[in-house]
This record gives structure tokens, C-alpha cells and sequence, in this order.
């Protein structure tokens, strides 16, 4: 779960998924990431869930836990996917959010709500969802995880969620430190973004 700290900036994009039938009791549970030359989104949609696909006529349930928000190039690319699969429902649930300042980015995650997709930033009972449902049973210890130090990281990434669902200025700043550490800070400059932190509840 490492690579789901929100305090630090990897270049990889992780993706947890766990996709539900209709048809089916249990759901499939896996992971995949980004290559060198494919997004884990477009690797997820054109590669594992067509493998998946059974009867079109299922309704499915698909739930994503990401490292990294979708850029817009792949926001793009989802909202066609849903398009093609009008029995499926996407909720997106990310640790960080890609390029926040990006406006691409920002009006790719817009169009998605736009559409139905559920957005959110990972909480503390998602990641000890995370933790319990896809780390093996040999490596995981639950007195070992409980990552209470990302409160401030899921506030400040769920405050700007919000700046960018609501179409209003960014309020995240991110900065290099010492040793290219990242520094996070607030920049509240106006009543809406004061509004956005309102709604932000990590």
C-alpha cells in the first residue's frame, strides 16, 4: 500500500479494482498499473475488462482504487467505454490527484460526475478496506497498518476534489523541499474555495 501515500509523489499509477455481477455472488478482485506506454485505466478497460465480459445484459458494478486520478486524455476514454456499457456502473475512488492544476485534468474528473461517476478521495476506512481485501494474507498484519498520518494529505486532496467538482480556483499548492520531499499548503484566497474546505469531510 505503499504506493497509495498520499504524502509522497510516485510516478506510478497503481489501480485496484474489484468488479460485481449481477449474475455472479462474488466479485473479481485484482490489481494492475501503468506500462511504459498504457495508462492502468485503458489497460484495465481494453484488456482486463474484456476478458471479464460475459453476458452484456449483466448489470456491473466496477470500483476502482487508485494511486493516481485519471488525466483527461483517459477521463476521455472512460466516458466512451461508458457509453458502449450502459449497464455499468463506475465508482472511482483515487489516493492523489494527477496534475491537479492541469485544466484538461480538471474538466476530464468534471465530465465524469457529469455522467455518474462517482469520484472520491481515499479515506481512512477505504485504505483498511484496501489493506484487508487486496494485500496477501502472509504479509499483512493489522496492527502494523493504520495509516492515521494521511488525514492531513486526504484533506487537502479532498478539499481540492471539490475546487475541481465545483468549478472553482485550485487550493492545493505543491512545492519541493528538502531532498525533493514534496511541501503541501492551502491557498484560500476566496469565499468559494472557504465553501469547497466546507465540504471537504475526509
Amino acid at each position: 500500500m505503499e504506493n497509495y501515500d498520499p504524502s509522497v509523489l510516485p510516478k506510478e499509477t497503481y489501480l485496484l479494482y474489484e468488479i460485481k455481477w449481477s449474475s455472479s455472488k462474488r466479485p473479481w478482485q485484482n490489481c494492475c498499473h501503468n506500462s511504459l506506454t498504457e495508462h492502468a485505466e485503458i489497460y484495465f478497460l481494453e484488456d482486463i475488462f474484456k476478458k471479464q465480459r460475459s453476458d452484456p445484459s449483466d448489470h456491473c458494478s466496477i470500483t476502482w482504487y487508485m494511486s493516481w486520478s485519471p488525466c483527461g486524455d483517459c477521463c476521455k476514454a472512460i466516458r466512451g467505454f461508458l457509453k458502449d456499457q450502459p449497464n455499468v456502473n463506475l465508482v472511482i475512488y483515487v489516493a492523489r490527484i494527477y496534475w491537479h492544476k492541469e485544466e484538461t485534468n480538471r474538466q476530464g474528473l468534471r465530465s465524469l460526475v457529469n455522467i455518474g461517476v462517482s469520484i472520491r478521495v481515499m479515506d481512512l476506512p477505504v485504505y483498511s478496506y484496501c489493506w484487508r481485501t487486496f494485500v496477501d494474507d502472509e504479509d499483512k498484519d493489522e496492527d502494523d497498518y493504520w495509516p492515521r498520518h494521511y488525514s492531513p494529505w486526504i484533506m487537502l486532496y479532498s478539499l481540492e476534489l471539490q475546487s475541481i467538482l465545483q468549478n472553482i480556483p485550485s487550493c492545493l499548492e505543491i512545492s519541493s523541499g528538502e531532498n525533493q520531499t514534496p511541501v503541501f499548503s492551502l491557498c484560500i484566497e476566496n469565499d468559494q474555495q472557504k465553501r469547497a474546505l466546507t465540504s471537504a469531510n475526509p
